[in-house]
């Protein structure tokens, strides 16, 4: 994303609900960005949340004029949810360029000189790189999926392909969302932040995903299996979308095991050889991302990640398929 002569407007946009126990770690790690306060803003969208998410920011913002909290009532467009929440404080934003992170999501001091890195002019949207960070064995497999997960997508980045973005740690400059419409112009999806991507990529905007230490953020993981489900059926809504040929692998990463068991009763050898292949291609995915992002330390965890991988896989199948409703943020959706 290009930087102009002068130093450029941001508006950080933050959707909040029932996000008292994360709320102050977000603003404080705001708070501790490089750059002067008068050249960002942070709008944080209060949806309806029920516990002291409100007071907290309140409080928190009491002293820091370029912070505002907007609370949010109605729907526009349509909309529900954080892309409601997201599209009105885009309406109020006054920057150069829109940066999105979560509630439960800290971001590092350079993230904003690091996602405003000298580019193309075109470049409409950036990403950068989240981890979820918990003391818990769950926790820490979380983070080894998430690392290579997004290093496959910077990765299929670097040779053209477009995959997604990260709505916790994303950079949108203002002509491309409002190139698009902005979220109130888009159908309504529970991954709003793909729904953005794919308009913005789709308008003929470049993209850029950062697999790099000064743009990683930490976020909170789930803690049960059944919020790892539901976290996993919203993300294969999105999915979904993708170019068949994207869908069809995701299902066999997934389906790796029963796949490969069935492969294995007709044609063992081509069983054996296709998942020593599989392994090897997950080692060097793995050993890239933890050596660009410096988390060396979770090796130990990535020699259980296989394991893991045979068994989420496909329980998540399974539920996305399952005919339950996604529940997220105390909501549940179609």
């Amino acid at each position: 994303m290009p930087v102009t002569e002068s130093a450029p407007t941001v508006s950080i946009l933050i959707a909040a609900r029932n996000e008292a126990s994360t709320i102050a770690n977000c603003l404080r790690a705001i708070s501790q960005l490089n750059k002067p306060a008068n050249t960002f803003e942070v709008l944080i969208g209060n949806d309806q949340s029920t516990d002291l998410t409100a007071d907290i920011v309140a409080s928190f913002i009491a002293d820091r004029a370029n912070y505002q909290l907007i609370p949010i009532q109605e729907a526009v467009a349509g909309l529900r949810g954080k892309a409601n929440v997201l599209a009105q404080l885009a309406q109020q934003a006054r920057g150069q360029y829109l940066f999105f992170t979560d509630a439960d999501t800290q971001v590092p001091p350079t993230w904003l000189t690091a996602m405003l890195q000298p580019g193309s002019p075109h470049v409409g949207i950036v990403t950068g790189v989240t981890l979820p960070e918990g003391p818990r064995l769950f926790h820490n497999l979380q983070t080894v999926d998430w690392l290579y997960n997004l290093t496959l997508t910077a990765l299929l980045g670097h040779v053209g392909i477009p995959v997604t973005a990260m709505g916790n740690n994303m950079a949108v400059n203002r002509v491309a969302y409002d190139a698009v419409g902005g979220y109130e112009s888009l159908p309504f999806s529970i991954t709003e932040d793909y729904t953005l991507f794919r308009a913005i990529v789709s308008n003929g905007f470049a993209w850029q995903t950062l697999l790099d230490e000064r743009v990683l953020a930490r976020t909170k993981p789930v803690d049960t299996l059944r919020a790892f489900l539901h976290q996993r059926k919203r993300w294969m809504r999105g999915a979904s979308e993708l170019p068949c040929w994207l869908v069809t692998l995701l299902y066999a990463q997934h389906l790796a095991g029963p796949l490969l068991l069935l492969l294995g009763w007709f044609m063992p050898a081509l069983a054996v050889g296709m998942y020593i292949t599989r392994l090897m291609v997950q080692a060097t995915v793995l050993s890239f991302g933890m050596s660009r992002l410096r988390q060396t330390r979770l090796w130990p965890y990535a020699l259980l990640f296989e394991l893991y991988q045979l068994l989420t896989g496909p329980l998540s199948v399974l539920f996305y398929w399952w005919p339950t409703r996604v529940e997220w943020k105390g909501r549940r959706f179609d």
